[in-house]
C-alpha cells in the first residue's frame, strides 16, 4: 500500500514541484491546500499518513499553528518544507514535534527519505510503547501525544472515516483514531454489531429503529442500517 501524504503549501511552483517528485517516488498525494485555516478539517477528512507543511501561510493561522493542531489533534507526522531558516522560528518549529525539516525547494531524494522516516518512526512508536493495563469496559486510544481512556459504554457508534480513521462516537463528542474498523470492532463487547459499511453501533445505547428511513437512532445520534445488514440488526434486536 502506497503511503499518502497531503501537501499544505501556498506557492503554486513549490506545490506542483512537489507534487511531481511525490509522484516519481511513489507516493500517493491524499490532498492538498494552500492555506493553514482550512487545511485543519481537510486533514482530518484524508486521513493521510503525513503531512508536508509550509511554515508561510496565508490566512489567520500560519504553518506552526496548524502543525500543533495536527500533532495535538490526528496525531499524523508532519514535516516542514520551508524557505525559513532563523533560528527562532526554527524552535519554533521543533516545538510542534516534526517527524522532518526540509528547505524548498525540495530535492526527491531527501523528501522521500524524510517520509519513509516519519512513517517507520511512527508504526515503531506504536509497537514499542508501554500500553496502559486495561480494565473491562475500557478501552484506550492515542489522541495526539496521549492516550486517552474510553469507556465502551459511553459509545454509541464507530464510523469509519477513511481508509485508516474511525470516529469513535459518544452522545458528547467524536474521537478521531488512527485504526480501521475492522481492527477496532476486535476489542468490542458482543453489544456492538456492524449495521452499514461504515458503522457499528452499540445495541446497549440503541432507543429506537425508524422503518422508514432505515435508521438506527442512539440517543440522538441516527445511523443508516444498510439493506445489506437490516436482517442481522433486526434479528440483534429481538435478542436484546
Amino acid at each position: 500500500m502506497k503511503i499518502r501524504v497531503f501537501i499544505v503549501e501556498d506557492e503554486y511552483i513549490h506545490l506542483e514541484a512537489i507534487k511531481i517528485e511525490l509522484s516519481e517516488a511513489g507516493f500517493e498525494l491524499a490532498g492538498e491546500c494552500r492555506d493553514a485555516d482550512s487545511a485543519f478539517e481537510r486533514i482530518k477528512a484524508a486521513c493521510p499518513d503525513v503531512v508536508l507543511v509550509d511554515i508561510a501561510l496565508p490566512g489567520k493561522n500560519n504553518g506552526i499553528t496548524l502543525a500543533e493542531k495536527i500533532n495535538r489533534a490526528l496525531n499524523i507526522p508532519h514535516i516542514f518544507t520551508t524557505s525559513f531558516s532563523e533560528e527562532d522560528v526554527v524552535l519554533e518549529a521543533i516545538s510542534t514535534n516534526p517527524a522532518g525539516y526540509l528547505h524548498k525547494p525540495v530535492d526527491r531524494v531527501n523528501l522521500a527519505a524524510a517520509i519513509r522516516l516519519a512513517v517507520s518512526r511512527e508504526v515503531k512508536d506504536e509497537r514499542t510503547e508501554e500500553k496502559p493495563r486495561t480494565e473491562p469496559g475500557v478501552v484506550f486510544t492515542r489522541v495526539g501525544d496521549k492516550l486517552l481512556r474510553v469507556n465502551i459504554d459511553d459509545l454509541l457508534a464507530i464510523r469509519a472515516d477513511g481508509e485508516n480513521c474511525i470516529a469513535l462516537v459518544t452522545a458528547r463528542k467524536e474521537i478521531l483514531c488512527r485504526t480501521t474498523l475492522k481492527d477496532f470492532c476486535k476489542q468490542l463487547p458482543p453489544s456492538f454489531i456492524q449495521v452499514h459499511r461504515s458503522f457499528l453501533i452499540n445495541l446497549d445505547n440503541l432507543d429506537s429503529f425508524n422503518e422508514r428511513e432505515q435508521t438506527a437512532v442512539l440517543k440522538g445520534y441516527n445511523v443508516p442500517v444498510a439493506r445489506s445488514f437490516r436482517k442481522s440488526f433486526l434479528n440483534s434486536i429481538r435478542k436484546v
